[in-house]
């Protein structure tokens, strides 16, 4: 089954098959407190959702769909949340994108690729960033602070505290007490800091490149 997108993408769903694999692996040998295990399936739960929204893509747009689903079934049925036991199923699409990587003849054309489309590659590169600083320091921050800060004692209150820090906000956000949790602060306030000035860019770029097609057209 060849896998669709090009390699910048691939890269970025290589990546979250690892992580996904990596916290499976974390909850289920090493994650011994509830709270943090509840933040790694949340987490999951995005994952999967989007896992399911590339199946549904891969599936709508294959040549042939009965083809696909010889073994695009096993990534539908490992990205459902429900279903733990399957969840170790997405080891098969970490093994195919790895083979999309070998059929490239080089290291040249993965670089290429990105340089290709920058602007995808970037993008890609700090949607990931963004949501590997959320998930691991809101695991983090219940493993440093809880017990000792009774405002954050569940995964609800790390997720919502991480979420704040990213946005910046600086109202009823819950104080955190060790020299751990503040480097944690720091590290999501940064990550929301490049997140705002890169899609700020972003949209600078488009409306400066629209001005340039109008003047453009109009001096044609």
């Amino acid at each position: 089954m060849q896998e669709r997108g090009n390699a910048v993408y691939q890269a970025f769903m290589l990546a979250l098959s690892i992580y996904v694999l990596a916290a499976l692996i974390l909850e289920a040998f090493l994650v011994k407190d509830d709270a943090i295990a509840d933040v790694l399936r949340y987490m999951d739960l995005v994952v999967c959702l989007f896992f399911l929204l590339d199946f549904f893509f891969n599936l709508i747009t294959a040549p042939s769909k009965r083809a696909y689903l010889k073994w695009g079934w096993i990534d539908f049925v490992s990205s459902i949340p429900a279903l733990d036991t399957l969840r170790w199923g997405r080891l098969s699409r970490v093994i195919r994108i790895v083979r999309f990587f070998r059929s490239l003849r080089s290291l040249r054309q993965i670089y290429t690729a990105f340089r290709e489309d920058r602007i995808q590659s970037l993008t890609l590169i700090v949607v990931l960033l963004t949501f590997l600083s959320y998930s691991i320091c809101a695991s983090l921050i219940l493993y440093f602070e809880r017990g000792l800060n009774p405002e954050l004692d569940t995964a609800g209150d790390a997720l919502w505290w991480a979420l704040l820090n990213v946005m910046n906000a600086k109202i009823t956000i819950a104080s955190v007490v060790t020299r751990e949790g503040q480097v944690m602060t720091m590290v999501l306030n940064k990550i929301g800091l490049l997140l705002f000035a890169y899609f700020n860019a972003l949209i600078v770029a488009w409306l400066v490149n629209k001005r340039r097609e109008g003047a453009g057209r109009s001096s044609a």
